[in-house]
């Protein structure tokens, strides 16, 4: 079974990395995990999905603040999606 990777980057208001930030998988191609993840120091974070595809990735900071967008998954390293809290 092939397994694709969904990745990005979490953002404040000031371009730095924000920590700590719950993130999870809000819609996609196909069956996907119910799953979340917290952004590391770097602000970073990454899932591993079955399918192929653009999947919408939602986050919510402690504080509040929240971002939505778009990546795609691809098998390897593909681009990271770069999610802003506003």
């Amino acid at each position: 079974m092939t397994s694709y990777t969904l990745g990005g980057v979490v953002l404040d208001e000031h371009g730095d990395p924000a920590a700590g930030v719950t993130v999870a998988l809000a819609g996609g191609p196909g069956p996907f995990p119910d799953i979340a993840a917290l952004t590391g120091a770097d602000g970073r974070f990454s899932f591993g999905v079955s399918t192929a595809g653009v999947y919408t990735v939602q986050c919510l900071a402690p504080d509040g603040r929240s971002a939505r967008g778009q990546g795609e998954a691809v098998a390897g390293a593909g681009a990271p999606l770069v999610l802003r809290l506003g």
